[in-house]
């Protein structure tokens, strides 16, 4: 006599011997393992196995199916006495065998809708054709239980295999561990009341994925949209198997990314139609188009300067409030952000005290992975006493300074940015000939400032892909403003050049380049650097956009002068009374050029094992100007040789 309760294992031996009691004697003995079930069920064990009937609704026809088919996957006698109902030379339990097995000898409605294409066991994926899914004659199509179905019955709980590298589960930090604008959480909670596509925009790192599952209160199961098939049917499969865990599982599946389908209207229908109930979704900005769903869209600002001091406080329990209110000032970077560059920080630092050095590796390292391919970090160890210009360029660069330092202050405090609504970033042109020091100057604006520069790879960034370089772009933007870093677009005519004519569609997509590169620059809020040595080849909706733009000059004589003596270092073996002046004089060449000139002078001067003198300098000089397509008829200066 069997025990009054099962495990999973009880189970599936017990289910099976009911499949072979039906198959010799055409008799029920499902009922007597179904009261069991129930009498385990009320003790509050799990039988993972039963979720089919209870979460995904099947009905006992249905159930019976599955189980038919695990006894023939997993009981040789079970299978030997099912092929003996094919009516169809197959090794697979034909459809017409599980009719005739399963609901009876008579042909019925209920059968054909139960085994057809949109019947709940194969458009969940639970049972799989066998016979190669072409167009086969009912009758004569062959069906196997589905692996997923098979983990159920050993008991095992884990997401389906086929979702590897698509979804994931996600558990997102308390909602009081959260620091998000009020009105934005009220929105959210609002929106989950009711069955709908829930979507949390703002830029990337903002937290959207956190406070909507922390405010969901469920299990969230992730999904990438940037990874779904582009295969209408595979991606209608995904999307189904998506649905069926979250069913199964009892958790809410959540979109991320979903902006990323937009340019693929049937895949986000497809999204719609197959993810039925409460869905949350991420995505960069808001998406307008027709829904066939309900939508609730809800926008992320940016956090405060007080939230973001509170976040550092609480990611770098050390810091004092006066100094959580520095780094909000200095890094006001975006929560995800913050969160990992203080987990970073922390581990850099082990048991000793917390430095600033420590939050700076900490900051570094989680700008170095989200800009990782699209920019290079640069290392800043200029001073500001190499860098010679004229004053009126110096003035400017003070301002721009103070434009970045204070636009807390301005645009929250003072209520600037009610009032401008967009363009709060900055963007600065430096223009002017080659090696006049506009390179440099960018360097050390990131050094006073203490934040990162990094310098865009162009040939990482566009691509001959149509929408690729807008991706690319959209991607640079994103990671730089929620790190707070500065981007550097060193030759920014390749990229900001002028709009044509449209004359091709070549044409046409590099001007919609254009016109993306302006909306992003308008709405960017941090801070983003040009050079340019052809200020003319810009177009001019660029200049519009500018905060700043200095132009950089060729130095005069006395600037050349203060050049050539502040770009020989300290620690170098330089000759008594150099006269420079009359160098500076003889070649008028700029910054780059003069930097170019000192070092081949060393080298001269390490070879012949003596220190440096003003005939290396002349003669490097020379070098020089003559590889910049130049004579000069200086007076003592050694012919090249």
């Amino acid at each position: 006599m069997h025990a009054p309760y099962l495990d999973h294992v009880d189970l599936v031996a017990s289910s099976i011997d009911a499949v072979r009691e039906r198959l010799r004697n055409n008799a029920s003995p499902f009922a007597t393992v179904a009261a069991r079930t129930r009498a385990t069920i009320a003790t509050g064990a799990e039988l993972p196995i039963t979720w089919l009937r209870e979460r995904l609704g099947l009905t006992e026809t249905e159930e019976r199916v599955v189980w038919v088919l695990i006894a023939h996957e997993l009981c040789p006698d079970a299978r030997r006495m099912i092929r003996e109902h094919n009516t169809e030379t197959s090794l697979d339990p034909s459809f017409d065998a599980l009719r005739r097995i399963v609901y009876g000898a008579e042909a019925k409605l209920q059968t054909w809708r139960e085994l057809g294409s949109e019947g709940k066991l194969r458009r969940l994926g639970l049972i799989e054709r066998t016979d190669g899914n072409g167009e086969v004659a009912e009758q004569r199509q062959t069906f196997k239980i589905a692996r997923r179905v098979l983990a159920l019955a050993h008991g095992e709980t884990g997401l389906d295999p086929d979702l590897a590298g698509i979804a994931t589960f996600f558990i997102g930090a308390k909602r009081d561990q959260l620091e998000v604008d009020a009105r934005a959480i009220a929105s959210i909670e609002a929106a989950i009341q009711r069955p709908q596509f829930v979507i949390a925009h703002g830029r990337s790192g903002s937290g959207r994925r956190s406070i909507l599952a922390a405010i969901a209160g469920q299990r969230v199961l992730v999904v990438d949209a940037r990874v779904v098939a582009r295969e209408r049917d595979r991606a209608q499969r995904q999307f189904r198997v998506i649905a069926r865990e979250c069913q199964l599982l009892g958790c809410v599946p959540m979109v991320q990314q979903l902006d990323a389908l937009v340019d693929e209207a049937d895949r986000i229908a497809l999204a719609e139609e197959e993810l039925p109930g409460l869905v949350l979704a991420t995505a960069s900005r808001a998406i307008a188009r027709r829904w066939r769903v309900p939508v609730a869209q809800v926008e992320l600002p940016p956090l405060s300067g007080t939230c973001t001091a509170a976040l550092w406080r609480r990611v770098l329990p050390q810091a004092s409030e006066g100094d959580a209110d520095l780094l909000a000032t200095m890094y006001p970077l975006a929560p995800a952000l913050i969160s990992a560059a203080g987990a970073a920080a922390r581990s850099a630092c082990g048991a000793a005290a917390m430095k600033p050095e420590h939050v700076e590796a900490g900051i570094r390292v989680v700008l170095d992975d989200r800009l990782a391919g699209l920019a290079t970090r640069i290392e800043v160890k200029q001073t500001w006493d190499d860098l010679v210009l004229p004053d009126d360029q110096l003035t400017a660069i003070i301002e721009l300074l103070a434009r970045i330092r204070e636009r807390r202050r301005v645009y929250e405090d003072w209520g600037f940015a009610d009032k401008l609504g967009k363009g709060l970033g900055v963007s600065a042109l430096f223009s002017g000939p080659p090696g006049t020091g506009k390179t440099m100057a960018a360097s050390l604006i990131a050094r006073d400032l203490g934040v990162e520069l990094y310098q865009v790879d162009l040939s990482k960034i566009t691509s001959k892909w149509i929408g690729e370089t807008e991706k690319n772009l959209a991607a640079l933007f994103d990671a730089a403003e929620a790190g707070c870093a500065i981007l550097l677009f060193d030759e920014a005519d390749a990229l900001f050049g002028k709009r044509t004519d449209v004359r091709s569609s070549n044409d046409r997509h590099a001007n919609a380049e254009i016109n993306f590169l302006l909306q992003r620059l308008e709405s960017y809020k941090g801070v983003c650097l040009l050079t340019t040595n052809h200020e003319s080849a810009l177009d001019g909706a660029f200049r519009r956009r500018l905060s700043v733009h200095v132009r950089f000059p060729v130095p005069d004589s006395d600037e050349r002068a203060r050049l050539w003596r502040a770009l020989l270092p300290a620690a170098a073996p330089v000759a008594p009374e150099l006269e420079l002046g009359e160098l500076a004089d003889s070649f008028a060449m700029t910054g780059g050029y003069i930097r170019n000139a000192v070092v081949r002078a060393a080298f001269l001067a390490a070879d012949e094992e003596t220190a440096i003198t003003i005939a290396h300098l002349q003669r490097a000089a020379r070098l020089e100007y003559e590889a910049m397509g130049r004579v000069t008829s200086m007076p003592g200066a050694r012919p090249a040789t």
